[in-house]
């Protein structure tokens, strides 16, 4: 009798390493904020428990950035990665670097003599954070998102926003590309990566909505179904080339000034909802195959 359940055990152990047993593991959640903060950028990032910030705004936006972080209930960012020095990209950084914790800030490679970079150096000096200038592109991983920072190629542009990091952020079948404010060599430099061979769910617009000549190029390579602009009220930015070609791609766009936009992501269905007090019928799900 022993020996027959002995047997019996053991076909069920190997039944259990050849089948599995258990609980089966959570896909990675991913959930990305695009703040209403006018013509400015900031986007929070929760990758499963853990918060990415990618740009900080204006100084004036500091209370709304807050609020929405102390919202999150987190006392951490892992990473602050300000794409490049433009006022309307680090105008809170400093304030953030105070009230939080920050395990790390990703930044590119120059200097810049404006009242919000000297902000920004002061408070990481006196927090102590650690900091990287990225002279070579940046790739970690939070709670299964992986994240890739690109950084620019050129030790000097004669244009600051050709600087900007691009941060690209993929979970699982679902991918999206921040283009901080890059301009068209910036851009063409984005073509020439590895970024570019494969597909985008979402990119957030560079320059708020500027045109330059290679985003048809790039959005005939990586085909996104949706675009975020961070664009204030007047618009200014958003050319009519920027509208035709997001017509002609059949891309739809979210709009910033019209409410925050949420993108949801469980790795293989994204979501993107607009703030519904403002656009209750925005609201679009694609799940990649």
């Amino acid at each position: 009798m022993k020996v027959r359940w002995r047997a019996v055990l053991l076909m069920l152990l190997l039944t259990a390493a050849l089948f599995g047993c258990g609980k089966e593991e959570s896909p990675a959640l991913l959930k990305m904020t695009f703040l209403d903060t006018g013509k400015s950028d900031c986007i929070v990032i929760e990758a499963g428990e853990s918060v990415v910030v990618n740009d900080a705004a204006d100084e004036d936006d500091q209370e709304m950035i807050c609020e929405f972080m102390d919202s999150l209930q987190t006392q951490r960012i892992e990473y602050l990665i300000l794409s490049h020095f433009d006022k309307d990209h680090i105008g809170s950084a400093a304030k953030l670097l105070r009230r939080y914790e920050v395990g790390c800030v990703l930044m590119p490679d120059y200097q810049e003599n404006s009242e919000p970079y000297l902000a920004l150096m002061e408070a990481l000096g006196e927090t102590e954070t650690a900091s990287r200038r990225l002279r070579q592109n940046y790739q970690f991983s939070l709670e299964g998102i992986e994240f890739y920072v690109d950084a620019p190629r050129e030790v000097s542009y004669e244009n600051d926003n050709n600087y900007s990091l691009i941060t690209a952020v993929t979970n699982n079948r679902n991918g999206i590309l921040l283009m901080g404010d890059a301009q068209k060599q910036r851009t063409e430099e984005l073509l020439d990566s590895a970024l570019a061979q494969k597909r985008w769910d979402l990119i957030k617009m560079p320059h708020h909505g500027d045109y330059n000549k290679k985003l048809r190029d790039l959005f005939t390579k990586v085909q996104p179904k949706y675009a975020v602009l961070t664009a204030g009220a007047e618009r200014s930015r958003v050319e009519e080339e920027t509208l035709a070609l997001l017509e002609s791609c059949r891309c739809s766009a979210y709009y910033t000034d019209e409410g925050t936009v949420t993108v949801t992501s469980d790795g293989v269905n994204l979501q993107v909802d607009q703030d519904s007090s403002v656009r209750p019928e925005m609201s679009e799900s694609i799940a990649i195959e």
